[in-house]
């Protein structure tokens, strides 16, 4: 039997009339989308415009398990996003707080003061993990060989060190000395932190000076990452 051809364009065929039709007889016109079911994403070669993605797809929907550390070319990954570092990854310092104080104080205090505010530093960690280590040097003078004083760090109302963390023993008449205190605190906090130097005496018959006349002493507060 002859194949017989239709040529008139008016002719209006059901899918269903033409079975088994080859994609390559399909030269021109486009196809609706609803003729496309299922299309592989692996059909995809080209880029896809933002237009066609929904407005949420890329802030909450996308799977960035996978996503390697090289196509981070800019921004910053908050510290709160880092929940943990590899072995030997970390203990870099995170912030540096320090000041200095050239005033004299003194005390007879017995028990631990702040000698009215000297030497402090105020620190917001970044993380709770965070440690924080804090040194401080300045002078301390006494008018008695039998003079001891007693200096350490608090944190806020927390006393980092035992009692009598550095002594000062006088053995002369007078007595001129350096001091230098250091201390690696774990606040667990986010929340601004105070580290400040405490002083007392052992006797209040010999009263303790601080700062002795004429130097500066220094407080200085580090945000170790853990």
């Amino acid at each position: 039997m002859a194949i017989i051809k239709i040529k008139n364009p008016a002719i209006d065929l059901d899918a269903a009339e033409i079975p088994n039709l080859p994609a390559s007889k399909i030269t021109s016109g486009t196809f609706a989308d609803a003729r496309i079911a299922d299309l592989s994403a692996s059909k995809l070669t080209g880029s896809i415009s933002d237009a066609r993605l929904p407005a949420n797809a890329l802030n909450s929907n996308v799977d960035l398990t996978n996503l390697s550390a090289s196509n981070l070319t800019s921004g910053t990954i908050p510290t709160a996003r880092i929940t943990a570092l590899p072995a030997g990854v970390g203990g870099k310092v995170l912030q540096v707080v320090t000041a200095t104080d050239s005033t004299s104080r003194t005390t007879t205090s017995t028990s631990y003061v702040t000698a009215s505010n000297t030497l402090l530093v105020n620190i917001t960690p970044s993380s709770t993990s965070s440690k924080i280590f804090v040194t401080s040097s300045f002078t301390v003078s006494a008018p008695s060989d039998t003079w001891a004083g007693h200096f350490t760090i608090f944190r806020d109302t927390t006393n980092l060190a035992s009692d009598k963390f550095i002594n000062a023993h006088g053995t002369s008449t007078y007595q001129v000395e350096g001091a230098a205190i250091s201390v690696l605190d774990s606040p667990n906090t986010t929340s601004a932190t105070t580290y400040q130097v405490y002083l007392k005496v052992q006797s209040s018959s010999y009263p303790t000076t601080i700062i002795h006349g004429g130097s500066k002493g220094t407080i200085t507060a580090f945000e170790i990452g853990a």
